[in-house]
């Protein structure tokens, strides 16, 4: 009895099920064809249709491009794709499952046609931890401990489930398992690109001269008044990623020596 090609679909969807997969993600009647139409149907043949056939990326899909902005900066922005193109910026006739672009309007710079190959997975730039112990560590002890979730629930949020830290700054924020999505998480995204943005100028200024975070601190009669150079350390303690790397190195002998002529 021959298998019809809808009972071939229904097949290659069951398997994709069993191997943790999303089947919307892949072009299943190219499955179907590579794999037990025009080929043998080993496992081998199975594997490497899955292979082909993989959408990594599809419309509504969040993801992060890099635009090169003035002074050398690069900034990181997040949208969701909004439909595919060509090599030469036209749309898709039909649906493809290997596009050449996407289009992308990310909330603070304008639109861009980004080739696939240059975009990242929204989900990629952060890390997840579920482990009650680490979600909250350190939490309030006027709420026993635990911290709510920094989500949109208004005046009643409920405790927080998973802890997003940004792996580019280290920049941490909060969620229930309803609000950890890629919009919340992205948020937390601009917000680091906001502090690049407003610290703009310290970041140009200690590209030009990282000695400036070696100078002489001020008098440690006078509580309140910090020189330039304790600013410019105050700086590096809070917003460490955006210290240019000479600094950094500089910084970092300089609370050596410190250290070392308080023995």
């Amino acid at each position: 009895m021959t298998t019809s090609m809808r009972e071939l679909r229904e097949q290659a969807v069951e398997y994709l099920g069993w191997e943790n997969r999303d089947p919307g993600r892949y072009n299943i009647d190219g499955i179907v064809r590579d794999a037990w139409v025009n080929g043998n149907g080993s496992d081998k043949t199975w594997k490497a249709a899955v292979e082909k056939h993989y959408r990594r990326f599809m419309v509504g899909d969040w993801v992060r491009i890099a635009v090169e902005v003035e002074d050398g900066f690069t900034e990181h922005h997040y949208g969701q794709i909004e439909n595919f193109r060509k090599p030469d910026g036209n749309f898709y006739r039909r649906n493809v499952t290997h596009p050449y672009a996407a289009f992308v309007h990310p909330e603070y710079t304008r639109s861009h046609v980004v080739p696939l190959a240059d975009l990242v997975e929204e989900i990629n730039d952060f890390e997840i931890v579920t482990d009650f112990s680490r979600v909250h560590e350190g939490g309030p002890q006027h709420n026993y401990g635990v911290y709510h979730c920094m989500g949109g629930h208004g005046p009643y949020p409920p405790p927080a489930t998973v802890m997003v830290i940004h792996k580019g700054s280290g920049q941490v924020r909060r969620f229930c398992d309803s609000c950890n999505t890629a919009e919340y998480r992205t948020g937390l995204a601009d917000e680091v690109l906001m502090y690049q943005r407003n610290l703009k100028q310290t970041i140009l200024e200690l590209r030009a001269d990282p000695a400036l975070i070696t100078g002489p601190t001020a008098n440690a009669l006078e509580v309140w008044d910090k020189s330039p150079a304790d600013q410019y350390r105050d700086f590096a303690d809070t917003f460490a990623w955006l210290v240019p790397a000479p600094a950094a190195e500089l910084y970092k002998q300089w609370k050596e020596q410190q250290r070392a002529g308080a023995a």
